[in-house]
């Protein structure tokens, strides 16, 4: 008994020795390989997919050539041309649309409407400038995240001006008199929204895919273990 315990204590110790030494299935001993998952984190393989046994990890760049390469010239023709799967294929336009249409029906009922919560995030999320929207858009965007920031401003402003536009008949002034807004007040704030926003999310935006891909230069060895 004590023998049959010994004899599996070493294949153990020896598949893990295969694991440990990057041995391809336990061709060298005939032993079964050994689950990735059960080797300790600071033994795993931490070398990108497809890279040869034993090469280094790929290096990483300086923090000017990282901040160069992201600031690389914008590919207006091809950003173009992709937006369309880009708006049906990914997150960025999926999140902050969701984000967008759950803030504006919350403003829209009065029971939730008068909670500050609701009005917090009608502030942050639906009125101008478009700053938080547009940035998580051009962060979630896997291009053109520009173009993503600009078209999260516009709906914001967009739900902000209907908001407003049904909500809003008075207003009160900071010494206390209250006056009427008009039809024509509503149309130029609408407009003036409707003008602003696309051209602040798109700074907000470009600024996000700018700061995306610096990230993923300055750290190549982080991405290499999200493929893996």
């Amino acid at each position: 008994m004590a023998r049959a315990k010994r004899t599996e204590r070493a294949d153990a110790r020896r598949r893990y020795r295969v694991a440990t030494d990057g041995a391809p299935d336990g061709d060298a001993t005939g032993l079964p390989a050994v689950a990735a998952a059960a080797v300790p984190r600071d033994q795993r393989d931490r070398r990108p997919s497809g890279s040869a046994p034993g090469a280094p990890p790929p290096p990483r760049q300086s923090f000017l050539t990282s901040l160069r390469a992201a600031a690389g010239p914008v590919d207006i023709r091809g950003d173009l041309r992709a937006l369309p799967s880009v708006v049906l294929r990914s997150k960025a336009a999926l999140i902050p649309g969701a984000i967008i249409v759950g803030t504006t029906i919350a403003m829209m009922i009065p029971t939730l409407a008068a909670n500050q919560f609701v009005v917090l995030a009608g502030n942050v999320i639906l009125q101008p400038p478009p700053m938080i929207i547009a940035f998580l858009a051009g962060m979630l965007a896997p291009r053109a995240a520009w173009l993503m920031g600009g078209l999260a401003g516009l709906a914001s402003g967009i739900a902000y001006i209907l908001v407003v536009t049904l909500n809003t008949d008075v207003l009160m002034t900071p010494l206390g008199f209250t006056y009427l807004v008009s039809a024509d007040q509503k149309l130029a704030y609408a407009q003036n929204v409707l003008i602003t926003t696309p051209v602040f999310g798109i700074a907000v935006g470009a600024f996000a895919g700018f700061y995306r891909r610096f990230l993923n230069m300055s750290a190549p060895q982080r991405q290499a273990g999200r493929r893996r």
